[in-house]
């Protein structure tokens, strides 16, 4: 079985957490960095130290939340896809650019009108947390040592140096660092609100000229995992909100800008509409396979699977029994370990205890056992849940890994080592990005910002093949 270990931090003794004047959370750590996270701060002068590090982030505005009272009735349009790289008004996308009045600060009268089956009325904009001056943020403090301690000290204009906590490194498997991949995934470009109900709607969206969050999410995303030193990007599916041919050569036009190759598999919400999801990315220089594909890395197997098939009434995930041992026998092929890619995690229950449902149990069950078998040196690689989870079938690690564009607002890196691999979990911290996905933590009135993010050791651990 897989040796797991897991970094650890500790806010420090004192005041509540919400109450703080600066309440700094740790978000990702590896081996030798730590990603710091807040949801306001003071507003200038902010200062960070761990070990020798110091970061000297710019305080951002703050997050103001806009709500829907009444959402439009009727079906959206299906040609808004086709027109979503221009927001707001267009020919054929049968939607009007939102009306905005007032100044758009706190209260202000906003209005958005949608020529369609009803109306949507926006209740305004609030300040998200007005506890703090200035907004959410993050920042990365690298050159750390392995399996070590370190205070995290903070200070700001008029705000004395603090302990904000203690958090210690991963200590990392044994050999050399073989290569750096990464993951996103649940982009659902197209979508335009958040919630259960899609009240939460994007206060820069309504701005002319502004990117869909959606759309900033991912790309700040790309940016910052290239950025990282990933050798290869996978997208783990739901590319689009309804995989309009718009909405996908739009996916397919941002993944294609990466610096670094990407590679997809599919989603459930890219398989809506009876639309040739391969020809449309593919133009875009995206390559698909309805079948499993394996691709080679230094160190490491990477087994593509698309748990969505071809036919539209395959909405939900699915993987044949066959196609199972397809996938184990791509993964037991290679002298190396593998990482399997899909978007739909196995059910662990006979009866899905999760919502939304993964791969019904019987096919889940299949192929954990054919991998097992075949190649028990195998982490799993999932989406579709917008969560943050770590769970383990007999010698084999599945990780669920959250959404590029609501809360916590992610993407997911992996070292390669000689040994092992270890798993990065950090929050995109754009500024623009942060600012929306931090507002979407009130969604399901405020239970999705506690249920979506996990536990670090969810997020962030290392995997020692035995």
């Amino acid at each position: 079985m897989a040796q797991v270990t897991v970094p650890r931090w500790a806010p420090a003794a004192g005041r509540p957490f919400s109450r703080r004047a600066w309440p700094i959370e740790v978000f990702a750590v590896d081996d030798n960095s730590v990603q710091l996270a807040w949801r306001g701060s003071p507003r200038a002068g902010l200062r960070i130290e761990v070990g020798g590090g110091v970061a000297h982030p710019v305080a951002s505005p703050q997050a103001e939340l806009v709500v829907s009272v009444y959402r439009w009735r009727g079906a959206p349009p299906a040609s808004g896809g086709d027109h979503y790289e221009q927001p707001g008004s267009g020919p054929g996308t049968g939607v009007e650019r939102p009306e905005v009045r007032g100044k758009g600060g706190p209260g202000a009268d906003v209005r958005a009108r949608r020529d369609l089956a009803g109306l949507l009325h926006l209740s305004g904009t609030r300040v998200l947390d007005p506890a703090w001056p200035s907004g959410p943020g993050s920042v990365v403090i690298e050159g750390l040592s392995p399996a070590t301690t370190y205070d995290i000290v903070a200070s700001a204009d008029g705000l004395p140096k603090f302990l904000a906590g203690r958090v210690t490194t991963v200590q990392p498997p044994e050999g050399r660092l073989l290569a750096q991949l990464a993951a996103v995934t649940d982009i659902h470009i197209g979508e335009k609100h958040f919630g259960i109900w899609g009240r939460i709607w994007d206060q820069a969206a309504l701005r002319p000229g502004s990117s869909p969050y959606p759309v900033r999410a991912l790309t700040a995303a790309l940016a910052e995992a290239a950025a990282w030193g990933a050798d290869l990007i996978v997208a783990k599916g739901d590319l689009t909100r309804i995989a309009t041919s718009g909405e996908l050569s739009t996916a397919g036009r941002i993944l294609a800008s990466s610096p670094v190759p990407v590679e997809a598999v599919l989603g459930n919400h890219d398989n809506a509409l009876n639309v040739d999801m391969r020809a449309v990315l593919q133009a875009s220089g995206i390559r698909l396979s309805w079948g499993p594909r394996a691709l080679d890395l230094p160190g490491l197997r990477v087994v593509l699977v698309n748990t969505v098939h071809a036919d539209p009434r395959y909405h939900s995930g699915h993987l044949p029994p066959a196609a199972g041992l397809e996938v184990a026998e791509l993964a037991g092929e290679a002298p190396t370990p593998a990482m399997v890619v899909l978007h739909h995690p196995p059910e662990m229950h006979r009866y899905p205890t999760v919502y939304p449902p993964g791969i019904p149990f019987a096919e889940s069950t299949a192929l954990l056992e054919a991998l097992a078998a075949r190649k028990p040196d195998s982490l799993l690689s999932c989406g579709h849940r917008h969560r943050n989870r770590r769970y383990s079938h007999g010698p084999l690690v599945i990780a669920e890994t959250g959404s590029t564009k609501d809360y916590p607002g992610v993407w997911a890196g992996y070292k390669v080592y000689e040994t092992g691999l270890l798993q990065v979990v950090r929050r995109t911290s754009r500024p623009d990005v942060i600012n929306w996905t931090e507002t979407t933590r009130r969604a399901m009135n405020g239970q999705w910002g506690r249920w979506s993010p996990g536990r670090l050791g969810d997020r962030c651990f290392g995997v020692t093949w035995q």
